[in-house]
């Protein structure tokens, strides 16, 4: 009687592993850059929560038609705090300003989020007053220029109009 024992394949030939590794190495590389943005942008996000209530009062502000009185309007005029007082962990400020009846400005100022966006880069909002319909608020230009926004932060890390 001839009885042949065969050998049956166990784990992994290096090539395979090699695959697998290069495989992971190719979506390391593409989902590290795409998770840093994606913090920076959660970072950036705190302003807009802290500038909100200069957002109200710019509106109330555009509906009661006392927009920019004489000489300007600033933080104090519109019944907030000083612009250093409303900050927050990466922001450093929060400015409303207003000199026409039809427009007003809020800029929020951030400090240093890692190496996308320096201390005093700033992100804007600005709005256009229009009696009956109320503020209406962007942080860009999109009809006119889809990639240009108010503020020295990059675009990819402002929040959307």
């Amino acid at each position: 009687m001839n009885i042949q024992l065969q050998k049956s394949q166990q784990g992994f030939t290096l090539i395979e592993l090699m695959i697998v590794v290069a495989i992971i190495g190719i979506l390391a590389a593409i989902a590290i850059p795409a998770y840093q943005d994606y913090t920076v942008k959660s970072k950036v996000s705190e302003g807009p929560s802290l500038a909100s209530p200069a957002l109200t009062a710019g509106g109330v502000a555009c509906s009661e038609q006392v927009l920019g009185p004489t000489g300007g309007a600033t933080n104090a005029t519109f019944g907030l705090n000083p612009a250093a007082s409303i900050s927050g962990k990466y922001v450093k400020s929060v400015t409303i300003t207003s000199t026409s009846t039809s427009s007003a400005r809020v800029t929020i100022a951030y400090k240093t989020i890692g190496t996308s966006v320096d201390a005093d880069q700033t992100v804007e909002y600005r709005g256009t007053c229009t009696p009956g319909s109320g503020m209406q608020w962007a942080t860009g230009t999109p009809s006119n220029n889809p990639t240009s926004f108010f503020g020295s932060v990059a675009p990819k890390y402002q929040p959307k109009s």
